[in-house]
């Protein structure tokens, strides 16, 4: 189970362990596993083949994925289960596949039921590979 798991609910939102990003009772998904922060969250992640598009390259879909869970999993972080209203995403690199990247996800506005946040994946030598600005609202 992700550690941000025992952040305290505020939502009828049900989690069965199956969520494609992070669920471990799912043999097809990603089973991240993601740490809150001071300041939000983090995850480190070695993206399996299985979840390439063109040779060698982490399928874009999938970067999008870690990017959403990370912003999704700072909400929880901070007492709220939320879903994405809207995502914004900057791809800067290539994801390579079979290569370690570090994650990280925090909130930056809060205003009623709307939750802003922000998450970005880097390498190993820390070069941006991808960022987003998501808009969660709370459940």
């Amino acid at each position: 189970m992700p550690a941000v798991e025992n952040a305290k609910r505020r939502s009828s939102l049900a989690n069965d362990n199956t969520c494609f990003a992070c669920g471990r009772n799912n043999p097809h998904g990603l089973k991240l596993d993601i740490r809150k922060t001071d300041d939000g969250v983090e995850l480190d992640y070695v993206p399996p083949a299985k979840f390439q598009g063109w040779r060698g390259i982490v399928h874009g879909g999938i970067v999008s994925t870690l990017l959403d869970e990370l912003i999704a999993w700072a909400c929880t972080a901070r007492g709220f289960d939320a879903v994405t209203g809207e995502l914004n995403i900057r791809f800067r690199r290539p994801m390579k596949v079979g290569v370690m990247v570090h994650g990280t996800g925090r909130i930056t506005r809060e205003r009623g039921k709307l939750l802003v946040g922000e998450s970005r994946l880097t390498d190993e030598g820390g070069a941006v590979i991808a960022e987003a600005c998501g808009k969660m609202m709370k459940a």
